[in-house]
């Protein structure tokens, strides 16, 4: 009898944490992931930077970032308090899904792309600096 009291406290208490975590820990990934990448479009937006194709990349990679944080994190703030309409409204879980994951794929490949033009721009090779163009990071 005490083995299986001990296991409902234990899975009680582990239950309580979990919706602890899920009520107030998004909200600090919430605002610093807002704070960091609108900081991130306002430096990336400066004039002297904008001719800058790795720039141009992390720009695009932190408004990418924007919609991961908003079409994620607010639905799992609201699923700590109850309020998820994700939960209840089919088609509003199915937009949510698509959106967070491929702005989440984007902001991968968009650093990925940010990699390789720094690569091409410090290259020994002539021909593969001149790859490193606006013309091409625009295709």
């Amino acid at each position: 009898m005490s083995s299986s009291n001990t296991t409902v406290n234990m899975i009680a208490s582990l239950s309580s944490a979990s919706n602890f975590l899920n009520c107030y820990f998004p909200i600090f990934i919430f605002i610093f992931g807002i704070i960091g990448n609108l900081l991130n479009v306002f430096v990336l937006n400066q004039p002297t930077l904008r001719l800058n194709i790795s720039a141009l990349f992390f720009n695009f990679s932190s408004i990418a970032g924007l919609l991961a944080i908003f079409s994620g994190l607010i639905a799992q703030m609201l699923s700590g308090y109850a309020a998820d309409l994700s939960a209840t409204i089919g088609w509003i879980c199915k937009v949510r899904s698509i959106v967070l994951y491929c702005s989440r794929t984007i902001v991968l490949w968009l650093i990925v792309l940010a990699s390789v033009d720094r690569w091409l721009t410090s290259s020994t090779s002539v021909r593969l600096r001149r790859m490193s163009t606006m013309k091409n990071a625009r295709r």
